[in-house]
């Protein structure tokens, strides 16, 4: 079952951030109207540097100011560079690559793209001279399917002749589908409006956020009969082993998890919650909620992310005697909090406190604090807070609950690159 499990929800995680990433991101212009950017002078084969914001008039489709580039070399060979613009890096996944190109001399065109991955493939377009192009490169074409952060994008003419004077001019680079840090190392700094939501977080409700579409409920651990037999026994909603129950509580209580135990704890618990379930839609489906975070998380670079919140109230059985013929119903409360991922890109992480991520029972929700700065800090609902890590590889985010008399202090660990 554990591994059923594991293996589900490696697979639903991968089909809906592919399906599901354009939820998040958005058009990213790179180069319009003049704006600023630089070629890498190593490994450039142009004749010469280019021109930012050139103007020699309106041609067709291509509007001043543009980038220009001119030249003659004395042998045939290919012209080639890597644009460092002002809205890069930008992570992408899908989508198009889109540009203005035009020519005085038949060329073939190629661009491709440039990041920690090295370069991408290139696309070639054969280009008649003096007339605008509007191309659109696939970026599965250029990269295959995945997510990937583009640091550069590069531009070149290929195989052109000696002795040959040709201008290109290049205009409206942009994805169609991406999340720009605008160059920034610290991205959660940059302003970005968080869509928090207004909401219940005892209904089990929930439109699909960054989704398109509901996930399903986890299949229910127990029968319509047995189900009907337990609410005989006991008023719980939920009704777990005691094993189960340890399970949670050891997840919650232990200091030295490591960052794939801390992003697979939350669900793992919760897991355990839902399926036991003695009535569908209790609570809000946390498997969705998981995947919901993960994929919003996935499109900021694992820079920003919500905070996962479970307080949901349960009962376990223990055995009431040696044969354990008599069980008792034991009352808890599994009350936590979880983060999507086990890495997290940079110093900076920004958390959201958005009740749409939260699972309860209860009316009330969770009092959240961070450790920053050497002190519990408040994290209302509907509030961000920045984290700060001192340095790469394993890091924690201290975290402490209180809702109903009940406070839990939580130590998430994650790994920083």
């Amino acid at each position: 079952m554990k591994s059923r499990m594991s293996r589900c929800a490696a697979l639903m995680g991968t089909v809906l951030s592919l399906s599901s990433y354009a939820q998040v991101c958005q058009e990213i212009s790179l180069y319009k109207n003049g704006e600023s950017g630089k070629m890498e002078t190593a490994g450039m084969t142009f004749p010469e540097a280019p021109e930012w914001s050139a103007n020699w008039g309106e041609m067709e489709a291509l509007t001043p100011p543009y980038i220009r580039w001119s030249g003659m070399k004395d042998k045939a060979g290919d012209w080639t560079g890597v644009l460092s613009l002002d809205k890069l890096p930008a992570t992408v996944q899908g989508g198009n690559l889109s540009l203005k190109v035009r020519v005085t001399q038949k060329a073939k065109f190629g661009v491709w793209l440039a990041g920690n991955f090295g370069n991408s493939g290139v696309s070639f377009y054969n280009l008649e001279p003096n007339r605008t192009y509007s191309l659109t490169a696939p970026v599965e074409s250029l990269l295959g399917q995945g997510k990937a952060r583009v640091e550069k994008v590069g531009v070149g003419l290929f195989d052109v002749p000696a002795h040959q004077y040709t201008t290109m001019f290049v205009d409206d680079i942009a994805f169609s589908c991406g999340i720009s840090d605008g160059g920034n190392t610290d991205a959660p700094n940059a302003e970005y409006a968080y869509p928090f939501s207004d909401i219940s977080p005892e209904k089990s409700a929930r439109v699909p956020k960054f989704m398109e579409s509901k996930v399903s409920e986890t299949t229910a651990e127990y029968s319509a009969e047995d189900r009907s037999k337990l609410r005989n026994l006991t008023n719980a909603m939920f009704v777990l082993s005691e094993e189960e129950h340890h399970q949670i509580e050891a997840f919650v209580h232990k200091e030295n998890l490591t960052a794939q135990e801390s992003r697979k704890g939350w669900f793992r618990s919760m897991f355990f919650v839902e399926r036991n379930r003695l009535k569908d839609s209790s609570i809000a489906n946390p498997k969705a909620l998981f995947y919901e975070a993960e994929i919003f998380a996935a499109g900021m670079d694992n820079r920003r992310m919500p905070l996962l919140v479970g307080n949901v109230d349960y009962a376990y059985r223990i055995c009431a005697d040696s044969v354990c013929g008599t069980r008792l119903f034991m009352n808890s409360r599994a009350l936590l909090a979880g983060v999507p991922v086990a890495m997290v890109s940079g110093s900076q992480l920004k958390l959201f406190y958005d009740p749409y991520f939260v699972t309860t029972n209860r009316r009330n929700l969770p009092k959240i604090e961070i450790w920053v700065n050497n002190q519990w800090k408040d994290f209302p609902p509907q509030s961000e807070m920045l984290v700060e890590f001192e340095s790469a590889g394993i890091q924690h985010i201290k975290v402490r609950l209180t809702e109903g008399g009940l406070t839990v202090n939580q130590n998430i660990a994650v790994e920083v690159k």
